[in-house]
């Protein structure tokens, strides 16, 4: 019997090897296309959420843009009177608890409303604001977001001309890569403050922008102002470069002067190039309505509120009224007086007041912040009795600390302690002999106009000082130190802020001022070569603007303008990120 060989079995073997090959091949390519597709989505899908927050904090950042730029040159350019009856009588925003409607109608941009009006009710407490934005492309994808402002509860007035509309604010945002969406929900709240506006915003304001003899004064390359800056007539640029200005810069008047090589040219325009170019960080605006200074009525409320109530004919001297425990008004100076202020061992804020024979020592505690009622004040005659009272010399309205002198302040000098908030009002001249600094402050570092300097602030800080004189000048005295400091808001209402003797005697190095300037002429500090520019007589100005003041902040009863602001600072406190539902 004949076998025959199995040839067929190898080539069903191969056969066989190779369809196993075939579908593991098949597999691993199949699971790799998986993966690498899985891996796509979930890269795109990372990209998609980092999408989606990038678009919540252009929406944050737009609810910011709206209210601090967009309703504040809104109210800003509303006439006063109109205003407060819309918010106080019709349609009564106030009264009516109607703070979406003030937000819909005030927040607009060249007259055209940004927020949509969405009525959910008969009433308006659950009415909403609502502004959208559709598809934007960034990178390799989108987003769009949509931001809702309901309110927090009812808008309030919290003093006379102040109010304030509580929201809250939702923005959905969405990113998209690849038909990949992700969703994030950023909510938070602020609160928009309405108030009218005050002249200690202004870095610099002039009513008349040159000396009270009538000659012009020239920003030139050692001008450097940090905040707004305004004059009711023309400013006047020398040299190329003429100045840098950090805020906005606006004049009454239509032309600007240009030194122009010693010939010089009334301009409606930026600059007169190649001679005389300033630099405009955030513009120059000519032809502004003229800004009223203020009124005497003004006057007599920090007198009353000094006094606490109407003074009447009193002899001259230091007064602290009060009921027999607790004080009625603020601290009030009949007569020339001259003032220290102070920080105690205990760190309480002290004035030592001398008028005539008569000294007295203010001491301030605060208390215990934890602890409502707990303020009290103790006024030591010197040589005579001391007595204490409850609460702080904060006037009627208790809005700070305020000191009314019927005389001249003839020397003024001190720490303003660091939970003060001070204004030194009076009828004539406050001469400044030393330094006056804030107890708390960030100090600066290097030297006034050399590359690296960095200037002083205060921001994030409660002290705070205000220097007025109604019917004389504010003067940095004959005795005041060389690179003298001076914290505070500086206003003569019919008067300058200058120096004594600036025009005498060697350099006295920089006047460094850590507010602002309001004067009704620009008062002369030194004086300079011509030529070389080198100062030869006087101080250098160093003016640093508080940057709280652009936030609303002043000192208390520091006067006000006829126009009205609005503003918030509070937009990103207390957020909370949560993932979307997509």
């Amino acid at each position: 019997m004949l076998f025959r060989k199995p040839r067929g079995i190898a080539l069903i073997i191969a056969f066989l090897v190779i369809v196993v090959l075939l579908i593991l091949g098949s597999i691993f390519i199949l699971r790799s296309v998986g993966e690498k597709y899985a891996g796509s989505k979930e890269k795109a899908s990372i990209q998609a959420f980092f999408l989606a927050e990038a678009g919540a904090n252009v929406g944050l950042n737009k609810i910011d843009l709206f209210i601090n730029t967009d309703m504040l040159t809104t109210v800003n350019n509303t006439n006063p009177n109109t205003l407060v009856n819309r918010l106080t009588k019709n349609p009564n925003y106030i009264g009516n608890g109607n703070g979406i409607g003030f937000l819909v109608d005030y927040t607009k941009k060249e007259g055209v409303k940004q927020f949509t009006l969405v009525e959910n009710g008969a009433g308006n407490d659950d009415d909403e604001a609502v502004y959208s934005v559709s598809a934007t492309a960034l990178g390799n994808g989108s987003y769009d977001y949509n931001v809702t402002i309901t309110e927090k509860g009812n808008p309030q007035e919290v003093a006379e001309d102040k109010w304030d509309f509580p929201y809250n604010y939702t923005i959905t945002a969405t990113g998209t890569v690849e038909s990949t969406p992700r969703q994030v929900v950023l909510k938070g709240d602020f609160t928009v403050r309405v108030q009218r506006d005050n002249f200690a915003r202004y870095a610099l304001f002039t009513d008349h922008h040159r000396l009270e003899s009538g000659t012009t004064v020239w920003f030139t390359n050692r001008t450097h102002f940090y905040g707004p800056t305004h004059t009711n007539e023309r400013f006047s640029f020398a040299w190329n470069p003429s100045g840098t200005f950090d805020g906005l810069v606006t004049q009454h008047n239509n032309n600007a002067r240009f030194y122009n090589n010693g010939s010089a040219v009334l301009l409606n325009a930026d600059s007169n190039p190649p001679r005389d170019v300033p630099t405009f960080n955030a513009g120059f605006n000519r032809g502004v309505d003229e800004i009223v200074l203020a009124s005497s009525v003004q006057k007599q409320d920090l007198q009353e509120q000094a006094w606490g109530g109407v003074p009447g004919t009193v002899p001259n001297g230091i007064y602290v009224n009060n009921n027999g425990t607790s004080l009625t008004g603020g601290i009030y100076v009949k007569g020339n007086c001259t003032m220290n202020m102070g920080v105690d061992v205990n760190g309480n804020a002290t004035y030592n007041i001398t008028r005539g024979t008569t000294a007295k020592i203010i001491t301030v505690d605060y208390g215990d912040e934890a602890v409502i009622g707990d303020e009290q004040t103790t006024v030591q005659t010197v040589g005579g009795p001391t007595n204490t009272y409850s609460g702080v010399p904060d006037g009627i309205e208790d809005v700070g600390t305020i000191i009314y002198v019927d005389g001249e302040v003839s020397s003024l000098a001190g720490t303003v302690q660091k939970n003060s908030q001070v204004t030194i009002s009076s009828e004539n001249d406050i001469i400044i002999q030393n330094n006056i600094l804030y107890e708390e402050y960030t100090p600066g570092s290097g030297t006034p106009g050399e590359p690296g300097y960095v200037p002083p602030t205060a921001e994030d800080k409660t002290n705070l000082l205000g220097m007025l004189s109604w019917g004389g000048d504010v003067r940095i005295g004959t005795s005041a130190p060389d690179d003298i400091s001076i914290h505070g808001t500086v206003m003569a209402r019919n008067g300058v802020f200058t120096v004594d003797q600036y025009n005498f005697g060697d350099p006295r190095g920089a006047a460094t001022l850590l507010g602002g300037v309001i004067t009704q002429f620009y008062g002369a500090f030194g004086q300079f070569n011509s030529v070389t520019g080198q100062q030869v007589h006087g101080y250098g100005r160093n003016f640093i603007y508080d940057a709280r003041m652009a936030a609303g902040q002043s000192p208390p009863y520091f006067p006000t303008m006829r126009t009205f602001i609005a503003f918030t600072n509070d937009i990103t406190d207390r957020i909370t990120w949560q993932e979307g539902a997509i």
